[in-house]
């Protein structure tokens, strides 16, 4: 249905994981992104997501990451997997705060698969052009036969560009312990 009229799929919670939900909840938060992900890719819709949550840690981003882009970063070009676009929703004055800042400036570099800014538009993954017409009517037989249920495509572990790896790491700490310096003196 959404293939048909060129629709983008934008799914939320993508920053959510099963061990920080309550047990009593029975909710799989990263199975069910996994899922719905996979079922856009398999029938060729461009997928985009979003945060559920207003989170401002280094587990939140490194769950998007790791969403974004399932299987990695290609060095040899463009994942096969990987998400048309992310809303980051909750701009706020915690976000604001000077760690949390700096650790969004990384979040969105790797985000980025650490390239640098890119000012020629023509050369993003999909630069925006005019809609199409949509497409035929899909035979309702061929609408069953999608729902079928399918097994998702498989997912790393964890992202392969976290936000607090290497020299974030030190960069974060070196931050961290400056902040709480600045606030003990300066009030």
């Amino acid at each position: 249905m959404l293939s048909r009229h060129y629709a983008i799929l934008n799914f939320t919670c993508v920053e959510m994981r099963n061990s920080e939900q309550p047990e009593e909840a029975k909710s799989g938060p990263e199975e069910l992104v996994q899922q719905v992900l996979s079922a856009g890719w398999r029938e060729g819709i461009l997928v985009a997501c979003e945060n559920a949550l207003g989170r401002y840690d280094k587990y939140a981003y490194n769950q998007i990451l790791k969403n974004a882009r399932p299987n990695g970063v290609n060095k040899c070009g463009p994942p096969k997997l990987r998400i048309f676009g992310m809303t980051y929703l909750r701009l706020s004055d915690e976000l604001l705060k000077e760690n949390k800042f700096s650790l969004i400036k990384i979040f969105v570099r790797k985000m980025h698969a650490d390239l640098n800014y890119l000012p020629n538009s023509d050369k993003y993954f999909a630069p925006i052009e005019p809609m199409e017409r949509s497409k035929a009517e899909i035979p309702i037989e061929e609408l069953l036969e999608a729902t079928k249920p399918e097994e998702p495509y498989p997912f790393d572990s964890e992202t392969d560009m976290p936000v607090d790896a290497g020299g974030s790491s030190l960069f974060g700490t070196i931050f961290s312990v400056f902040g709480k310096i600045k606030s003990i003196f300066i009030k």
